[in-house]
C-alpha cells in the first residue's frame, strides 16, 4: 500500500505498537498501528465496498462486517478519537459518537447506485490523483498538481451529469409529462431501498428543486425534517444520520445563495486540504455537501442557460427540474414514500402551477 503521504496524514497515529492499549480497530481494517490516514481511508474503501449492503442484500455476515469496518474507520480516521482509542481502548468511545455505517460510507464515497445523478465525489478524485503523483515531488507541489488536475475531472463529471439530466427531463419538455412523472417516481422508489437512499434522494432533489424555483422566480419553502422525527417514532432513531445529512444539504444550499461563487469554491478546496492534514468526520461531511451542491448547481445552470436553446424550452426545463426535485424529495402526496425525509403536512410549494 502506498505511503506517499507518510508524515503528513498520520495525525493521531502512534509511532510503535507499545503506544496503543489495543489493536482491534487496526486489525479490522488490516492496517498497522502507525498507518497514515491515507492508508486507513484506502483500506476501509476496499474492504467496505466488498461487503456493502447493496452488493450483499440479506447477508447478515456481510452486514456485520460492514458495520465493524465503519466503526473502525470512524475512530481511526478522526485524529482525536484515534488518539483516545490508542490510550484507553474501545471503552472510551461514547455510544453517542457513532454514525450509522451506511451514512459513513455514503458521505465518504457516494453510492454506485446514484452515480448517474452525482458522479464520483471530488474528494475521491483528489486522493486518487494525489496517489498517482510522483513521490519525489514535494507534498505541497503534489497537492497543488492534484487540485489543478481536478478541474478537468470536474468538467468531465459535470458534462456527463448535464447530458444525463437533459435526457431524463426531455419527456417533460416534449409534453409527455405523465410518462416523465411515472419514470422519475419509479426510479426514486427503487433508489429509496438502497443504503442511504432517502438521504441521497432528498439532497439531490432539494438542490434541483431549489435551483429550479429560483430560476422560475418562485418562493422556496424549507422545513419539515424535524416533523419527520416526531411522526415516525422509533424508526427515526435509525434514520437520524440521514436526516442530519439532509439538513446539512439544505443549509449548504442556503449558504451558497449568500456567498460569492469564488468564496464557496475556496471553502470547498480548503475542506479537501483540511481532510488531508487534520482529518475529522465533520470536515469530510462538509466537503461532501459542498461538492454535491456545487456540482448540481453547475448542472442546473448549464441546463437553464444553454445559449442555443429558445426561452420557452429553457422554461420547460426549469419546470421539469422542479418536478423532478419534488418527486425525489418525496414530499407531496402523489410521491410520498415510507421513508421520505419530509413531512408533507409541514412543507408547502407555493406559487406552483404544475399539474399534479
Amino acid at each position: 500500500m502506498s505511503t506517499i503521504l507518510s508524515g503528513i496524514t498520520d495525525h493521531g497515529a502512534p509511532k510503535r505498537l507499545g503506544m496503543v492499549r489495543e489493536t482491534g480497530y487496526y486489525d479490522t481494517l488490516s492496517v498497522n498501528v502507525d498507518a497514515t490516514y491515507f492508508e486507513i481511508r484506502k483500506a476501509y474503501y476496499l474492504k467496505a465496498t466488498q461487503v456493502h449492503p447493496d452488493k450483499n442484500p440479506g447477508d447478515p455476515k456481510a452486514a456485520e462486517e460492514f458495520r465493524a469496518l465503519g466503526e473502525a474507520f470512524q475512530v481511526l480516521s478522526d485524529r482525536t478519537m484515534r488518539a483516545r482509542f490508542g490510550k484507553h481502548g474501545k471503552l472510551c468511545i461514547s455510544q453517542d459518537y457513532w454514525i450509522h455505517t451506511d451514512t459513513t460510507y455514503c458521505i465518504m464515497f457516494g453510492s454506485e447506485r446514484f452515480e448517474d445523478y452525482i458522479g464520483q465525489f471530488a474528494m475521491n478524485t483528489f486522493y486518487s490523483l494525489l496517489e498517482m503523483e510522483e513521490e519525489t515531488l514535494d507534498l505541497e507541489v503534489r497537492k497543488e498538481k492534484a487540485i489543478e488536475k481536478m478541474g478537468a475531472f470536474r468538467k468531465e463529471r459535470e458534462e456527463k451529469l448535464i447530458k444525463f439530466m437533459k435526457d431524463r427531463i426531455q419527456p417533460f419538455v416534449d409534453g409527455r409529462k405523465d410518462e416523465f412523472v411515472k419514470l422519475v417516481d419509479s426510479e426514486a422508489r427503487t433508489l429509496s431501498t438502497v443504503a442511504c437512499g432517502e438521504y441521497m434522494l432528498h439532497s439531490i432533489g432539494h438542490v434541483y428543486w431549489a435551483k429550479a424555483r429560483q430560476e422560475l422566480g418562485k418562493k422556496r419553502a424549507f422545513g419539515g425534517l424535524d416533523g419527520w422525527v416526531e411522526n415516525k417514532g422509533p424508526r427515526a432513531y435509525e434514520m437520524r444520520p440521514q436526516i442530519g445529512s439532509a439538513k446539512e444539504a439544505e443549509r449548504v444550499v442556503l449558504q451558497q445563495d449568500m456567498m460569492e461563487p469564488e468564496d464557496f469554491e475556496d471553502r470547498f478546496r480548503t475542506r479537501i486540504i483540511q481532510d488531508l492534514e487534520a482529518p475529522t468526520f465533520g470536515i469530510r461531511w462538509d466537503a461532501a455537501m459542498l461538492d454535491l451542491v456545487i456540482t448540481l448547481s453547475n448542472v442546473s445552470h448549464a441546463i437553464f442557460k444553454e445559449p442555443t436553446v429558445v426561452e420557452d424550452v429553457l422554461k420547460l426545463r426549469a419546470e421539469a427540474l422542479e418536478m423532478f426535485g419534488m418527486i425525489f424529495q418525496g414530499a407531496t402526496a402523489p410521491f410520498l414514500r415510507e421513508g421520505s425525509l419530509r413531512n408533507e403536512d409541514e412543507v408547502e410549494y407555493p406559487d406552483s402551477d404544475m399539474d399534479m
